[in-house]
Formats: C-alpha cells, sequence, structure tokens
C-alpha cells in the first residue's frame, strides 16, 4: 500500500500546527506545562508565553508537520517498493 505524499503531508501539518496552538493557548491560561513551551521557546523564533506566540508556535510546528509529513511517505513509499521488488 502506497501513501498519499500530498495529503500526509498536510494532515502531518494541520495536525501539529493545530496541536501546537491549542497547547500554547491551554498554557497561557492556566499555566499548564509553562516549563516546556520555555524550552522549545529557542526553535520557534519568533515565540513568546502569549497568545501571539500560540499563533507563532502553530506556524512553527505547521512547518514542521509539512516537512515531515512530506519525508515520511517518501522513506515509506520507497521502502515498500524495494520489498515488492
Amino acid at each position: 500500500m502506497k501513501l498519499n505524499g500530498k495529503a500526509f503531508a498536510l494532515a502531518a501539518a494541520i495536525l501539529s500546527g493545530v496541536a501546537s496552538f491549542l497547547l500554547t493557548l491551554l498554557s497561557v491560561l492556566t499555566g499548564f506545562a509553562k516549563e516546556f513551551f520555555d524550552i522549545i521557546a529557542p526553535f520557534h523564533p519568533g515565540y513568546s508565553h502569549s497568545f501571539l506566540g500560540a499563533l507563532i508556535s502553530a506556524f512553527w510546528m505547521f512547518l514542521y508537520g509539512l516537512i515531515i509529513g512530506t519525508l515520511f511517505p517518501f522513506i515509506y513509499n520507497s521502502l515498500v517498493k524495494e520489498a515488492k521488488e
């Protein structure tokens, strides 16, 4: 079974972006996992622990999800093709 690269990449990007936005927003409102977001802040340029930071984090995680979501099906489909031959 082959994976659809575009669909997988878009799904991974949306899932990671929305999850990051919601978790950051939860952290801003309740203080939940604030230490974790302080650790990942250097990897998200422009990030701050605020609503704007939640949007910035969502953007970066969408981008990371898109990259990983593009690479994974490519590697998977290459391995499946080799296994069938």
